[in-house]
């Protein structure tokens, strides 16, 4: 299927994916006070169609308009659901962040949601080696929080000190 037919099949642009998505992670705790469940944002249908579009619209457009309306969190991770999109696009969205905030429940959210064909082997030194920079791990690892997937740390192949502390309440669990 190719994008348009995509984007036909969906009813949706990719401006109304962009706003529509924000709209959903910056709201997430009201969906969650409002059902009293732990729900699972890429088993939400709205996150879904979202996502579903995003799997036929090519990155380089994404990339565009996010270079064009700033990078947030929302759209860094959504990019990573693109068509044709490499971990080294999606992090070089996530680093173009201004005033990232990793205390915000839409960046978790966001981070979380990253698309899981990116996610390594739950080995510290393979996600750190990924990441390429504490921000970089600490989405990989916030992805692998969400699959369930505790990272594995052995201090022969990291040293604790090496390791920026942002990544421990990650790692700690």
């Amino acid at each position: 299927m190719t994008s348009e037919q995509v984007v036909q099949e969906c009813g949706i642009t990719a401006i109304e994916c962009w706003v529509g998505l924000q709209v959903e992670l910056d709201s997430w705790n009201l969906k969650f006070d409002e059902t009293g469940e732990n729900l699972h944002p890429l088993k939400d249908k709205t996150n879904l169609v979202y996502l579903e579009f995003l799997k036929g619209f090519p990155a380089r457009k994404w990339a565009l308009i996010g270079d064009g309306a700033g990078w947030t969190p929302v759209s860094a991770m959504a990019l990573s659901w693109c068509e044709g999109t490499t971990w080294d696009g999606v992090l070089k969205a996530w680093e173009a962040i201004k005033n990232l905030d990793l205390e915000s429940d839409a960046t978790s959210l966001s981070a979380q949601m990253t698309n899981p064909k990116f996610l390594p082997d739950p080995d510290l030194a393979t996600v750190l080696k990924l990441g390429q920079s504490p921000g970089g791990a600490w989405v990989l690892l916030s992805a692998l929080k969400l699959h369930d997937k505790p990272v594995r740390f052995d201090e022969t192949q990291v040293s604790r000190n090496s390791v920026h502390s942002v990544l421990w309440p990650l790692i700690e669990q």
